[in-house]
């Protein structure tokens, strides 16, 4: 039951994608939040899991960067159309991760998988880091905006 348990997460990443671009484009911050980190604690569980009990396959080593460089995609995207970071991060982070998806499943047709590096995971650490950090930045801001705007509007 166990070797199920490393795919398993990644395919929970992959569903929380919907949501968590649902929340940001609702302007639902917090709840980005939560389930963005919830998508990397469940990146960082299943490749413990994998590595601990020998459950590392090709297969996840593929699965489990393309819920990550998904995950990226659609929250820069999402990011993009709530006005947070500008179309060029866009374009260069879509571009990036779509030559690596696509290398990635070339590679894997010729029976060769490369696994994941400590600066590829890193730099996926600081990304959801960059992203929640935006995210909250941006809520801050909505709250600070919606106490100005009742302070101004209110008559003593």
């Amino acid at each position: 039951m166990i070797k199920y348990v490393p795919n398993t997460l990644t395919y929970i990443r992959f569903l929380l994608i919907p949501l968590i671009v649902f929340c940001i484009l609702q302007g639902h911050f917090v709840a980005a939040v939560i389930f963005v980190l919830l998508s990397a604690a469940s990146d960082i569980l299943d490749g413990v899991v994998a590595r601990k009990f020998n459950l590392v396959s090709n297969f996840g080593k593929l699965l489990d960067p393309l819920a990550d460089k998904s995950t990226q995609i659609a929250l820069i995207i999402a990011l993009f159309l709530r006005d947070v970071v500008p179309l060029w991060i866009v374009i260069v982070v879509t571009i990036k991760e779509t030559i690596m998806i696509i290398a990635s499943f070339v590679l894997y047709g010729k029976k060769l998988v490369v696994s994941s590096k400590w600066y590829g995971k890193f730099s996926t650490i600081l990304f959801y880091i960059a992203v929640a950090l935006s995210l909250l930045v941006r809520y801050w801001n909505n709250i600070l905006v919606d106490r100005h705007r009742l302070g101004s509007t209110t008559v003593l």
